[in-house]
């Protein structure tokens, strides 16, 4: 459910991005959801379709892309995208991609 909070800030977040440019329309939102954020897009879609009505991103398009995880090792600097990859140094593993929740694109008019 914490879908609905996070779609209703990305919304505000657009509407807002559009007054600031003196844009008419919002065409397309771009979305950059990691793989690991917990947000599921199925329903961020659901909502959005439902927030927009009545708003300058009343006719926009919802896009997502997908972030793989990639975990670094502290102690020799590789990256792996699973624990199950994670080499034999035993240092633990520090996130550094895959748990991102991004605005990347809002095309307006």
């Amino acid at each position: 459910m914490h879908e609905f909070a996070i779609t209703r800030s990305l919304l505000a977040e657009v509407v807002r991005a559009a007054k600031e440019n003196n844009a008419h329309r919002v065409h397309r939102v771009k979305i950059l959801i990691g793989e690991k954020s917990a947000v599921v897009p199925e329903c961020v879609q659901f909502y959005f379709e439902q927030l927009k009505k009545g708003t300058v991103a009343e006719d926009a398009r919802l896009d997502f892309k997908r972030i793989p995880l990639q975990i670094r090792c502290p102690k020799c600097g590789r990256q792996f995208s699973s624990l199950e990859e994670m080499c034999d140094c035993n240092a633990g593993g520090e996130i550094v991609g895959g748990d991102e929740l991004l605005i990347e694109v809002i095309e307006i008019e």
